[in-house]
């Protein structure tokens, strides 16, 4: 196997909530929190309802209702049970996810179950697109899209789902594409504001050292200038 040398940037798709009940990608989740929902809603009606619809001491009511209310409970708790399980699939799912840029090609790693891996060399890109809707852009978040010049509509993009910090991303993958190196310092899976903190407070304790001058050095030598 030919070693591609170091990655320079490696980003993963970031689960955020409120996020996947917007994009495409969180459709099990809906439709899973929509049958929640309802039964919700049916066990609510049932336990209100109950005096509206037992009438006086009719037992063969009454045990149609307790058995409905068996089974709606059953099944309150078997749709909460797989709306959980859906939302744990996706967090594993979007950490089994790496997109890792070498200086040449970028290499696309989903380890979740099943195994996918494919490489895409960056002179077969064409293009880097970044979308983002008003709610993207309100909770930070986006698509960067990755064209090829791959003839099969199939394999001839890329699409990076759930990306925060969108901008950034996009800014540096531009930058290793065209130029192979990147504008800020490298990221890693994680959030981008932490890094660029701390790069920020790297950066003002230099330059604090930087103005630490002779004059300040000489003067604290000097005992008399000391209590």
């Amino acid at each position: 196997m030919e070693d591609k040398g170091e990655v320079l940037y490696e980003l993963s798709p970031k689960f955020d909530f409120i996020y996947e009940l917007t994009m495409p990608t969180g459709r099990k989740m809906k439709s899973a929190l929509a049958i929640v929902i309802v039964s919700i809603i049916l066990n609510i009606i049932l336990a209100l309802g109950k005096g509206y619809i037992l009438d006086g001491n009719n037992v063969k009511m009454l045990n149609v209702f307790n058995i409905v209310k068996i089974v709606c409970i059953i099944l309150l708790i078997f749709t909460s049970l797989v709306f959980i399980l859906r939302v744990v699939m996706q967090v594993l799912e979007y950490k089994g996810i790496k997109y890792k840029f070498y200086k040449n090609c970028l290499i696309f790693e989903n380890n979740f179950l099943s195994q996918t891996k494919k490489t895409i060399e960056y002179s077969n890109i064409r293009e880097v697109e970044i979308r983002r809707t008003v709610i993207d852009r309100i909770l930070n978040y986006g698509v960067i899209i990755i064209y090829t010049n791959a003839e099969k509509a199939f394999g001839s993009a890329t699409v990076l789902y759930s990306i925060k910090n969108t901008q950034e991303h996009y800014n540096n993958i531009e930058s290793i594409i065209h130029n192979g190196s990147v504008l800020s310092s490298p990221i890693k899976t994680g959030d981008f504001n932490q890094d660029f903190k701390e790069e920020t407070n790297l950066k003002n304790a230099m330059n604090r050292t930087e103005t630490y001058t002779e004059s300040n050095a000489v003067s604290d030598k000097n005992p008399l200038n000391k209590e």
